[in-house]
């Protein structure tokens, strides 16, 4: 059996510096906000972290989404409900208010905001602002101790964009005219 040589001079220096250098960059980034990805995760959004519990289609005939949808229209032909919910926690140092022209984002470039629900206990409020260190919504609401764990955000879509036009994206603006986007699994 021969003994294996180990590398001398200029190559050991070369590979110890390698793998220093290996080393030191796995830890870098391990602080970068992550701003893209998938439901289910935790995203960055300026100083708020969301994470979509569930994405899913509305049917106002049927329990509990007869509460979610109350005061909402009648559909009109070839239209749908959709709805997010999700959890926002505010990881800054100033009162955090989501904003109000997130929107999903279908393949076709079809563009849909949200429909305030905030009046029914179960939607996510644009107006009221998120502490800092807290997280809408508050532990001993509606929205969630509900079935889905998180506030609602609303959107009434074309039938195409949630049958045809798949996957949609939900977008989270944030400053300097950047947004978060979040895959939705509809």
């Amino acid at each position: 059996m021969e003994a294996r040589r180990r590398p001398s001079g200029p190559l050991f220096a070369l590979l110890a510096l390698l793998a220093v250098a290996a080393i030191a960059t796995a830890g870098c980034g391990s602080d970068e906000k992550t701003t893209s990805g998938n439901e289910g995760q935790y995203i960055n959004a300026g100083d708020a972290l969301y994470q979509v519990q569930l994405s899913r289609l509305m049917n106002p005939q049927d329990k509990p989404d007869d509460d979610y949808l109350r005061g909402q229209p009648v559909l009109g032909p070839g239209q749908q409900y959709v709805g997010v919910f999700l959890t926002v926690e505010n990881d800054g140092k100033k009162p955090y208010v989501p904003p109000r022209d997130m929107k999903v984002v279908d393949t076709q470039g079809n563009e849909y905001l949200p429909i305030d629900v905030s009046s029914t206990g179960f939607g996510l409020s644009f107006t009221d602002p998120i502490a800092p260190s807290q997280r809408s919504p508050a532990a001993d609401s509606p929205a969630a101790t509900g079935p889905e764990g998180g506030a609602l955000v609303l959107f009434r879509m074309s039938e195409d964009s949630v049958t045809q036009n798949l996957p949609l994206d939900l977008k989270i603006p944030v400053p300097a005219g950047k947004e978060s986007n979040i895959r939705l699994d509809l």
